[in-house]
């Protein structure tokens, strides 16, 4: 019996050691808190029209979980300090001369729809040198994002003539300072700032409503997935326009018809609209004519969410811009040709 006890307390040490062992070589799973956030660009390309005279690029944190669970796809957590950001120019097309270009810059964040931070007096002291191309700013505590607002000279990019080749910029995030906050940025990723023709597609274009078949047609082709426009008299129309940016199409039709509208504590008389967005899915815009195809969506009558799909091609004549699209949603195609001014 004596070596019955003598052998169970040797074999239960041995599992003692085992387990020991065992739980040495064990690695247990960082949490949340243990990671570093992560500051990088919102998007990764941009652009504006060659005639601007500033563009923009906005810094943001990578989402995170949500300590409180109410966001299950995660939620920006701000910093607890503020950190200075290195950036830097890491390529740039068709702009020999930075410093020729861009004369300086600013940095803001937004406090709420009516107020930023430059209107409270806040300095996120902002430095850009053009002739190197380095520059750095203040990311504070508290914020989600900021926006870096360059100031260019409008003349620089901006000729008469549809330009071929891309006009860009591209910066990259390059390091930071910070004492205690466990922070990084993503020097992985780029943003490219393109500046695009003023004589090419992009730009604002107006519907030509003194030809009635050409306000027909725009009511048809639209009519199909807005209640709205397929109601419309012309009489009803103060202007239709479309506005073709990098990756997004925007109509608008304002209608003569106007409304109170109050923003930012001052209430003005304006001309009730309707309005549509689509995201560019392909866009020939280094010719003077080429494809347009997009997609947009619309809610369904179970709140689920509906694409249609805008395709065609267009042909540019100077400031006139021809339309040849088919609108296709839910099994239903509608074609039609469109005549803009610029």
């Amino acid at each position: 019996m004596k070596s019955y006890w003598l052998l169970l307390g040797s074999l239960l040490l041995l599992g003692s050691i085992g387990c020991d062992k065992k739980n040495k070589e064990l690695i247990l799973p960082l949490t949340t808190d243990k990671f570093p956030q992560v500051i990088k660009f919102a998007d990764d390309k941009t652009g504006e029209l060659e005639n601007s005279d500033e563009f923009s690029i906005t810094l943001t944190l990578t989402d995170r979980v949500d300590p409180e669970g109410a966001a299950a796809g995660g939620k920006i957590i701000s910093l607890q300090e503020d950190v200075r950001v290195f950036f830097t120019v890491a390529a740039k097309d068709g702009i020999d001369q930075l410093a020729d270009f861009i004369k300086g810059g600013t940095a803001v964040y937004e406090i709420d729809d009516c107020t930023n931070s430059a209107d409270q007096g806040i300095d996120l002291q902002f430095q850009f040198d053009a002739a190197t191309g380095l520059g750095s700013v203040i990311f504070p505590k508290g914020v989600e994002e900021i926006e870096l607002v360059f100031e260019v000279e409008d003349t620089y990019l901006n000729d008469a003539l549809l330009n071929e080749e891309e006009r860009a910029i591209e910066f990259k995030l390059v390091s930071l300072e910070a004492s205690a906050e466990n922070v990084v940025v993503n020097t992985a990723l780029s943003v490219q700032v393109e500046f695009l023709d003023e004589e090419g597609i992009h730009g604002t274009w107006e519907l030509d409503l003194e030809n009635q078949a050409n306000f027909a047609a725009f009511k048809a082709l639209f009519g199909l997935v807005n209640e709205e426009i397929a109601a419309l008299e012309l009489s009803m129309v103060e202007k239709v326009e479309i506005e073709i940016e990098l990756d997004e199409v925007n109509l608008t039709v304002e209608l003569k018809e106007t409304e109170l509208a109050e923003e930012c504590g001052e209430t003005a008389e304006v001309h009730k609209r309707i309005e549509l967005e689509l995201e560019i899915e392909e866009l020939d815009y280094l010719v003077a004519a080429g494809n347009l195809e997009a997609i947009g969506e619309l809610e369904g009558t179970d709140n689920s969410l509906l694409e249609y799909l805008l395709r065609g091609n267009y042909t540019l004549s100077g400031n006139q811009l021809q339309l040849q699209l088919q609108n296709e949603f839910d099994k239903k195609k509608v074609e039609a040709t469109l005549f803009l001014n610029r």
